[in-house]
């Protein structure tokens, strides 16, 4: 709601919910009001050029859109219904200025012009066109900010597995060089108690001992007999 020299107005939007309409045919219906009153200024506007609706405007158009339902009238003609005096009073300065206007002009503007409530529809549907092309480019946006960001979580993903795998192959080959230190060590120690361990008795020192244990008792035995040792 606006007040503009005491007056209040509304925005197209509270009009549009007003009236149970779309903004889009709001703006149709008001295009072609102006059209058929011959006045452009027949809205109040704003300081962006933008419609503002008063009470009375709202007040038609519900009636415009009322005969066009109730009466299965088209929008010019419901139009014309509800804004007669208004069509009457711009047409009075219009029969007075024609009179002067020469024959040939005339002739002119007897040629056919395409019916201002045949463009509405077509007014509407390229709106909505717009519309639904402005949504398209909001999501092809919406979409290459996603990629940009998946591509950004996979170089990051790419660079932790290459850490990853460099800290990897440093920790197996520390690992193989402490392996083999553990080893030379054992490894000598292995061979010098082999080397101190003690040599089994060669047959001929098993033999030898062998004798002497046989003949030892024997020479005791004729030690004694002759009374010797």
């Amino acid at each position: 709601m606006k007040n503009v020299s005491g007056q209040e107005y509304q925005t197209p939007r509270q009009a549009a919910d007003e009236l149970d309409i779309s903004p889009q045919t709001l703006r149709a219906y008001s295009g072609l009001v102006e059209k058929t009153t011959g006045r452009a200024d027949y809205f109040h506007r704003d300081q962006n050029n933008g419609r503002l609706y008063s009470a009375q405007n709202i007040a038609d158009l519900a009636r415009v859109n009322q005969i066009k339902k109730e009466h299965s009238k088209t929008l010019k003609d419901a139009i014309s219904e509800v804004f007669e005096q208004q069509i009457i009073k711009s047409a009075e300065p219009a029969e007075s200025s024609a009179a002067t206007v020469p024959a040939t002009t005339a002739a002119t503007s007897a040629t056919p012009q395409i019916s201002s409530d045949s463009l509405a529809p077509i007014l509407y549907t390229l709106k909505q066109l717009t519309d639904q092309n402005a949504e398209v480019v909001t999501q092809i946006h919406q979409l290459k900010t996603q990629l940009d960001e998946t591509n950004h979580n996979y170089e990051h993903l790419l660079k932790a597995i290459e850490v990853r795998n460099t800290a990897s192959a440093t920790a197996a080959s520390q690992s193989v060089a402490t392996s083999s230190a553990a080893v030379a060590p054992s490894a000598a120690s292995a061979t010098s108690t082999a080397s101190q361990a003690p040599k089994p008795a060669s047959a001929s020192s098993l033999s030898m001992a062998s004798s002497s244990a046989i003949t030892a008792p024997k020479k005791s035995f004729w030690a004694k007999f002759f009374g010797r040792d």
